[in-house]
């Protein structure tokens, strides 16, 4: 599978120094994906051209980026959680043949009972089981697998925000959102995925760059693009590097609480500044929750902090690891500081197609 975008960055690179203004027009396009510069500056009392100014410099050096991709429900995905176990000295070796292939996600180096977090997805359970089974469980160096189904996920990392901007900023950005539509169910068009794959490379890609990609008109790409944001069909987010964010350390809970309970604990755990994915899972612990913290003796804080608060649900953490390293996330491969160095589109053939 060859990587797309940037390539070469694996080497030392010149640390990016961030100011309030620039945590602030990563917020306003976490917000707002596609906002034009123009709204941008407005919002934040800046001119257009300073705000596209700002973004370029932190999209060129991978420290932030804007991406997308077809929501898991409309595209018929099945996703999972699956925890593998490698050979000691060849952890890096594993994580490296699984970053580049479309089907990881994401990608994670964990301390605790596995070695390698891996969202995995396919268009079928059946699809999940030849991957884990054909795919990972085969690779030189892997020793055991284990599969968490996810049935749900009440929070991703779309959702997460860094909560940098004032109401009046974030008045003037959701004023001029495209109200809301309710979009009859339907299909996916001939086009869609490939539209989806490209907002991947670049969620802010100009339409007449979009149009060229797909092969299309600039008015057909604006058409398509408008139906799947307004439908909620494609999920578009800003992302910035988690060292950059204040948050530098990630851990994950494997947590569980009854079945009658999770949507309940769903609600609280949505309210979590730390929270960047929580997801539903069919196994041992029917939670899986990732989460972002200031420090590493944040790790057992916060674990004590949802057991006490989630008490009434029967919420209780059974296991805990730390994130030694994100190799890829969502399709962006990441280098040691956490920086965008590539793009891996997460595309296959559709449902029945091969």
């Amino acid at each position: 599978m060859q990587d797309q975008g940037r390539e070469g960055r694996d080497e030392p690179q010149a640390p990016v120094v961030l100011d309030e203004l620039d945590l602030m027009i990563v917020n306003a396009l976490q917000l707002r994906p596609r906002a034009p510069w123009r709204l941008v500056g407005q919002a934040l009392g800046i001119d257009a051209v300073t705000a596209a100014r700002r973004w370029k410099r932190l999209s060129d050096s991978g420290a932030a980026w804007v991406d997308g991709y077809l929501s898991p429900a409309d595209e018929g995905r099945v996703l999972a959680q699956v925890e593998v176990v490698t050979e000691a000295a060849r952890t890096a070796e594993v994580a490296r043949h699984l970053v580049y292939d479309p089907q990881a996600m994401s990608v994670k180096q964990t301390s605790g009972a596995r070695d390698l977090l891996v969202i995995a997805w396919a268009h079928s359970l059946d699809g999940i089981f030849g991957y884990v089974g054909e795919r990972i469980a085969r690779l030189p160096g892997v020793r055991s697998t284990r599969t968490h189904v996810i049935t749900a996920a009440p929070f991703e990392g779309s959702q997460w925000r860094l909560r940098c901007l004032d109401a009046g900023q974030r008045a003037v950005l959701g004023a001029a959102a495209p109200a809301a539509r309710n979009v009859p169910d339907e299909p996916l068009r001939p086009g869609d995925r490939e539209l989806a794959v490209v907002l991947g490379e670049d969620g802010r890609m100009p339409l007449n760059q979009l149009a060229e990609r797909i092969g299309t008109s600039v008015a057909t790409a604006r058409r398509r693009l408008d139906r799947l944001i307004s439908g909620r069909h494609v999920v578009l987010r800003c992302n910035l590097a988690r060292p950059l964010t204040g948050f530098p350390v990630s851990a994950v809970y494997f947590a569980s609480v009854p079945a009658g309970h999770l949507d309940a604990a769903a609600a609280s755990l949505r309210t979590l500044p730390e929270l960047r994915l929580c997801t539903v899972t069919a196994g041992p612990h029917n939670l899986i929750l990732d989460v972002w913290l200031r420090g590493i003796h944040d790790v057992h804080r916060l674990e004590a902090h949802l057991e006490q608060q989630l008490v009434r649900v029967g919420f209780r953490v059974e296991d805990r690891a730390v994130v030694l390293r994100t190799e890829k996330n969502v399709g962006r491969v990441l280098d040691g500081r956490g920086h965008s160095v590539a793009t891996v589109p997460m595309a296959l053939p559709g449902p029945g197609q091969g």
